[in-house]
């Protein structure tokens, strides 16, 4: 049916992407290779929305789909033909497609539909293109046999005019005169848009879980309890990796300490893994049971297979079980650990809560909770659907910069674009209170209305270009300039933000690059030269940089009257006479002394310039644990590397790969600190450098 047209721009670029994504290269357009541009474009979209629109209905695959696309000269108004015997149908499409999503379909177009039929009736084959007349020779016989369906394919929301429903009217009672042989559908902009998000949600997974010592758990849900192989698990993350967690809170937290002794564990005394481990509970759609056993089954295994299934607890234990099979699949496949399968016959609160209720025993923040929020599973729907790009939701995924972003990054993000620089001042304070629920929370303010894909890349973009420039500014800058741009960097984003103008984020024909991205590098140390000058000018030379962007109200007043500056074209008062410095501690123990960074948490490697990347890149892509590790504090081998599970220092580990990526020309020494760090892009000099401000700061307030 016609839905309202309010989001149809937004369904129309969505639509459009996946279009391409799915059938470039799959449909025939040697007839139309020779058009540039938009005459290119449009005739290709045509024939891209009727392959969808067969998919749609017919149920079929995309190359399928493609192969029954007609559109051209003398397709006779029919832009798909879908024989399709399995299903006893046959399928002739007409596709209109609109850029603004204001496609019709009106009665000349219904008429030459409607020809378009008759000629196959009539076995009039020679009146189509090659490809036209193929395909109606092969429907020719199930269009008299089987069920043919007129399929009008709208990039609109308007009904067919009342001429046209006439036309086709009259069509279907001439043709259903001896039986129900014609049907009529018609599917909107809204109906594929809901198509390309369906076949970009993974499909629902299925297992046979075989179960030893078990029994079924009395209640009013199905559910079984009982023991299962180490080697069954595997399989499964070897089959369906972390697509297994997909309802789970977090994901598998990497390469851990804990992690690494699970496995370890498996190798060493497999047989005594089941009393040391907690097992995995999973949730699933649909449940039935094979028993081995009629008269007895409880007395013989059993198998359990399972649709939808979903481990909501034990990810970590099944990502260990993985890993050591994988290395000593001999011992390890003698090891069994205990599971619980809960059939929620596709109740998703009730999923929901057991995935909480599985988890509260185990350290489980309050941003993981927020994971489960249907706006993040909108955001990362539709920023997939619409540029290509992955929204990492739970705790433990990881995200290349390029190719996503993560929860984390944005709401950092969107507090500093939030209109009151209090969102800032509170993310500064702490990124806890990100996750803030109620009518003042942070999370509610945020998060209130689903951003538009374009928002949340851009406001991600823009946060990464200001760290960046703050990191350029480095120790350059006399010390209460470096503590201003280590404190306050989430106001100045706020300030970028608000005085380049966030009133255009949600234009996607905007040069947001240009316009914003590229001004960044020069604005950012004025920025930080003006914040600096209005801490001094208005609470002294002794002022708490760090507690000052903290506080609400400062940031408001600091952000008021920069931005006023700005806008009246004060000048950038003078820096400073850059400051001698003390001597600093090395950045690993003074991270470990301070415990910056938690155990377990994840790290990447980044190169820092062109020569590195060119010379690391293509072994790095072959196996993308290489450039992942964990943290550990331990003051000479804080590294964990994911690939080969050993510790060692960050230089130690950039050297490492560095020789087994084949660098020739690698440099004798290098700053691994730089190059290891956080998701969010800081690195571990990034935190120490943080340290040593703060440091700097409590030194002049004491002088």
């Amino acid at each position: 049916m016609a839905t309202s047209g309010a989001d149809t721009p937004r369904q129309v670029t969505q639509v459009r992407e996946q279009l391409h994504e799915t059938f470039d290269g799959m449909i025939d357009d040697s007839d139309i290779a020779h058009f540039r541009g938009g005459h290119y474009e449009q005739r290709f979209l045509s024939r891209a929305l009727a392959a969808l629109a067969v998919r749609r209905v017919g149920k079929c695959g995309v190359a399928e789909a493609a192969r029954f696309v007609t559109d051209g000269i003398a397709d006779q108004g029919l832009d798909a033909i879908a024989p399709l015997p399995e299903s006893g149908q046959v399928l002739l499409v007409q596709a209109k497609w609109s850029d603004k999503g204001t496609a019709t379909f009106d009665v000349d177009a219904a008429k030459a539909m409607v020809d378009g039929l008759n000629r196959i009736e009539n076995e009039l084959y020679d009146q189509f293109n090659q490809r036209a007349a193929d395909l109606a020779l092969e429907a020719r016989t199930l269009l008299i046999k089987g069920k043919t369906t007129l399929v009008i394919a709208l990039m609109g929301t308007a009904e067919p005019s009342p001429p046209a429903r006439e036309v086709l009217d009259n069509a279907r009672d001439e043709f259903n005169r001896y039986g129900a042989r014609l049907g009529v559908e018609v599917l909107f902009a809204a109906d594929f848009h809901e198509q390309v998000h369906a076949d970009l949600r993974p499909e629902a997974i299925r297992l046979h879980v075989r179960l030893d010592d078990w029994y079924q758990q009395k209640g009013p849900l199905e559910a079984y309890q009982g023991t299962v192989s180490a080697e069954s698990v595997a399989g499964w993350y070897e089959t369906h990796g972390t697509g297994l967690f997909e309802q789970n809170l977090r994901a598998p937290l990497g390469t851990t300490v804990t992690n690494v002794e699970i496995g370890q564990t498996l190798t060493s005394d497999p047989t005594r893994f089941w009393y040391l481990n907690n097992g995995i509970t999973m949730i699933c759609d649909e449940l039935k049971t094979h028993h081995e056993s009629a008269k007895a089954p409880r007395s013989r295994p059993t198998t359990l297979e399972v649709t939808g299934a979903s481990i909501v607890n034990g990810a970590q234990t099944v990502r260990a079980v993985a890993r050591a099979m994988h290395d000593d699949g001999e011992a390890a496949a003698n090891a069994t650990l205990s599971i619980k399968v809960v059939n929620t016959r596709e109740d998703r609160e009730f999923g929901v809560q057991v995935s909480q209720a599985a988890n509260r025993q185990n350290a489980i923040e309050q941003r993981d909770h927020i994971a489960l929020e249907p706006v993040h599973q909108a955001i990362k729907a539709n920023l997939r659907a619409e540029l290509r790009k992955q929204y990492v939701i739970k705790r433990g995924e990881l995200a290349a910069p390029e190719t996503g972003c993560s929860l984390d990054e944005l709401a950092l993000a969107l507090a500093c674009l939030y209109p009151d620089a209090e969102q800032a001042a509170r993310a500064a304070s702490s990124t806890e209170n990100l996750w803030e629920q109620g009518s003042t929370g942070s999370h509610t303010l945020l998060f209130k209305r689903e951003p538009s894909p374009q928002k949340v890349w851009r406001s991600v973009l823009t946060l990464r270009a200001v760290r960046s420039a703050v990191y350029e500014l480095g120790s350059g800058r006399n010390s209460r300039e470096a503590a201003t741009a280590e404190h306050g960097g989430l106001l100045v984003t706020h300030l970028v933000f608000q005085h380049l103008g966030p009133t255009s984020i949600d234009d996607p024909d905007f040069d947001w690059d240009s316009e914003i991205l590229e001004k960044i590098p020069a604005l950012v140390p004025e920025l930080v030269r003006r914040l600096t000058h209005q801490l001094v000018t208005r609470y002294g030379p002794r002022s708490q940089i760090r507690t000052a962007f903290q506080t609400a109200e400062t940031c408001r007043e600091l952000a008021k009257q920069v931005l006023a500056d700005l806008a009246d074209g004060v000048g950038v008062p003078a820096p400073p006479a850059k400051e001698r410095k003390k001597r600093r501690p090395n950045t690993v123990p003074l991270l470990v002394d301070r415990r910056v960074l938690k155990d377990g948490t994840p790290l990447r490697y980044v190169a820092l310039n062109e020569p590195e990347r060119e010379a690391t890149e293509e072994w790095l892509a072959e196996d993308e644990r290489r450039r992942q590790a964990t943290w550990v504090n331990h003051r000479t081998k804080p590294i964990l590397w994911a690939y080969d599970e050993q510790r060692y220092s960050p230089s130690g580990l950039v050297s490492r790969i560095w020789e087994d990526a084949g660098w020739d020309e690698r440099p004798v020494s290098n700053q691994g600190t730089a190059r290891w760090g956080q998701p969010d892009g800081r690195s571990l000099w990034n935190l120490a450098q943080r340290i040593h401000s703060e440091d700097d700061e409590e030194d002049g307030e004491e002088a």
